[in-house]
């Protein structure tokens, strides 16, 4: 009878231990794939980049200004600049490119500001105190991009108890997508972007994960600051929260009611961050919201405007959009044709297109997203032979290019190669309300705003791999299909991994890497 108490230590020590085991064995997975991570992306990319404006604009603001000053700045000619003197658009005296734009205004108080949100430029700034203008912005980059690797691993645990699985989700996000080369690269638009990924994955953990909506909201508020479109992804969060403010009815409460408190402490996480961008605005150009994009040099140049035919923002460039997403291929051509014009440089069978490529092209995987949740086979099937014949016309279109036919310049009317991916969108949707799928709801609720919202904006992405405005809502993408696999991970879901892992690879090396000299005479990208 004594002897019992005494049993009781050795059974609960080794429970503890157990804990704390599977505690060290996550920490330990988290820090190798931040390390691995971030070894690859460093080299496998440029380690640099001309375009560090967030390094420039980080040491202006350091020196008490909001603008950029030549003294304070490192290639500033390579800026998209904004310019304003408080009165509107205008050019300093003497600036040669006042010659690009007709009845240009000049002003003497005319100054220089980036085009861009200041987020990642404050991220900077303790790395700027440190080693000022020399601060390398794609190493920068790089750690961002590292760091959202665990985050994107603790979060494929909500989804799958196998660790295969987790590695492999977290593995698809971080070299399976376009991420690899946007954060390799460190330039100021990809910069943008990397950061604001690694907030979004931040604010999905605390969502998911540890359901915290004040954390939640300041992540999104950071995110916000480095790329102002991804507020739209806020409805997320809305829906994901719902148990926590609406309730239902009970014995003591007979109807549905709302509970404030986690939306106030969401909007408390958001609201000094949207404050600031709002300050910010105003303390360059006079309007809360006005983030310069309207006082931007390019959207006032003569030669460019047929871009911005309607400003800068309009429901007339939504058609521009969707071609890029869903339809926009890798160029092919036959090798030879075309090199007594121009030798080697278009002599490639094939190469990546600079305007960008298909999401289901750089990430094939992410075609599951429109049949996450659709638990009706025959809609399913149906479905997937609609979206496979949608693919093969696009695809033929592009690939017939080699015999230089006239096929791949044929309208098809009203765009019925797109119709299969609408159809599956919708049909994603009502199976989700259909199905009370509270999770699949509001990925779609993130990425259908957010989408319409880059749709209205008069360029697609400029000079890309892939289509980079997508990263603004990927991390939903990817969440769809961490759903669509959870524990039932097939063959194929890996083949459609390890394609995207190879293109993205290919993207990378022939951006970065491939030239003349490392290809036998084959110029893999021309761009």
């Amino acid at each position: 009878m004594t002897s019992a108490p005494a049993e009781k230590p050795p059974l609960v020590l080794p429970i503890i231990g157990v804990v704390s085991e599977a505690r060290q064995r996550t920490i330990a997975i988290c820090l190798a794939l931040m390390v691995v991570t971030g070894a690859v992306y460093w080299f496998s990319g440029p380690q640099d980049t001309p375009y560090a404006h967030q390094v420039s604009q980080a040491n202006n603001i350091l020196h008490g200004h909001l603008d950029l000053l030549p003294q304070y700045s490192k290639n500033l000619n390579t800026l998209e600049r904004v310019l304003y003197d408080g009165h509107g658009f205008c050019f300093a005296p003497g600036d040669p490119e006042a010659s690009k734009v007709s009845n240009a205004r000049i002003s003497p108080t005319c100054k220089t500001y980036m085009q861009h949100s200041l987020g990642p430029a404050f991220i900077e700034i303790p790395g700027v105190l440190i080693w000022g203008s020399d601060l390398n912005q794609t190493a920068v980059s790089i750690v961002f991009g590292a760091m959202t690797a665990p985050v994107v691993f603790l979060i494929s645990r909500a989804f799958t108890k196998k660790l295969l699985n987790q590695l492999l989700l977290t593995i698809l996000m971080m070299f399976g997508t376009i991420l690899w080369w946007v954060a390799s690269n460190g330039g100021v638009w990809f910069f943008a972007h990397t950061t604001a990924t690694f907030f979004l994955f931040s604010a999905i953990y605390f969502a998911i994960n540890r359901p915290n909506p004040l954390l939640a909201g300041a992540m999104l508020g950071a995110a916000f600051m480095c790329r102002p479109t991804v507020i739209m992804d806020g409805l997320f969060f809305v829906v994901v929260f719902i148990p926590y403010w609406l309730h239902h009815p009970t014995e003591e409460r007979p109807g549905w009611h709302i509970s404030i408190e986690p939306l106030a402490n969401f909007v408390a996480g958001l609201a000094p961050f949207l404050a600031l961008e709002m300050y910010l605005n105003w303390a360059r150009f006079d309007n809360p919201l006005e983030t310069g994009y309207n006082y931007g040099e390019q959207v006032h140049q003569d030669y460019l405007q047929y871009i911005y035919n309607h400003g800068t923002f309009s429901l007339h460039y939504i058609n521009r959009h969707p071609p890029v997403i869903f339809e926009q291929m890798p160029i092919f051509d036959k090798p030879g044709t075309v090199c007594s014009t121009n030798p080697p440089l278009d002599c490639a069978p094939i190469r990546p297109s600079w305007n960008g490529m298909a999401i289901w092209v750089t990430t094939p995987i992410f075609l599951t997203t429109f049949f996450t949740g659709i638990n009706l086979k025959i809609f399913s099937r149906i479905g997937a032979a609609l979206i496979a014949i949608a693919c093969a016309v696009i695809f033929s279109r592009a690939f017939v290019q080699i015999w230089h036919t006239d096929w791949q310049h044929q309208h098809i009317p009203l765009g019925l190669q797109l119709w299969p991916f609408w159809l599956m969108i919708a049909a994603a949707i009502v199976f989700s309300i259909r199905n009370r799928d509270r999770m699949i709801f509001a990925c779609w609720a993130a990425i259908i705003p957010t989408g319409l919202l880059i749709f209205l904006f008069a360029a697609t992405g400029w000079a890309q791999f892939g289509y980079r405005y997508g990263l603004d809502f990927t991390p939903f993408l990817w969440l769809l299909v961490a759903r669509f696999i959870g524990d039932d991970l097939k063959w194929w879901h890996i083949a459609l991994i390890v394609a995207g892992i190879v293109v993205n690879f290919c993207g990378v090396l022939w951006i970065y890497h491939f030239d003349v000299s490392q290809t036998t005479g084959w110029a893999w990208a021309t761009f």
